[in-house]
């Protein structure tokens, strides 16, 4: 990604994608029938949850990589310019 960085608080759409991911997490609003539909003998519900657990791990990292600016980084571009 060639583009600046910059803290990801700034940036809308990184929350957006969170909120929707930390609400996916979320059981409380699973109707009740969720419960009774089986994938594999494992309830629909916690299918969802695993799922979405693993899609949040995933987001939380790429933000991580390409989104966070860090000090690291900010000194690894002095350091190359002074060289």
């Amino acid at each position: 990604m060639g583009s600046e960085k910059r803290e990801p608080i700034k940036n809308p759409r990184i929350w957006i994608i969170l909120g929707i991911l930390l609400a996916m997490i979320t059981p409380w609003y699973f109707p009740a029938s969720f419960g009774e539909i089986l994938v594999y003998g494992v309830p629909l519900w916690a299918v969802i949850i695993v799922l979405s657990s693993l899609l949040l791990s995933a987001y939380l990292s790429y933000v991580l990589k390409y989104h966070w600016m860090l000090e690291e980084d900010e000194e690894e571009a002095e350091q190359k310019g002074a060289k």
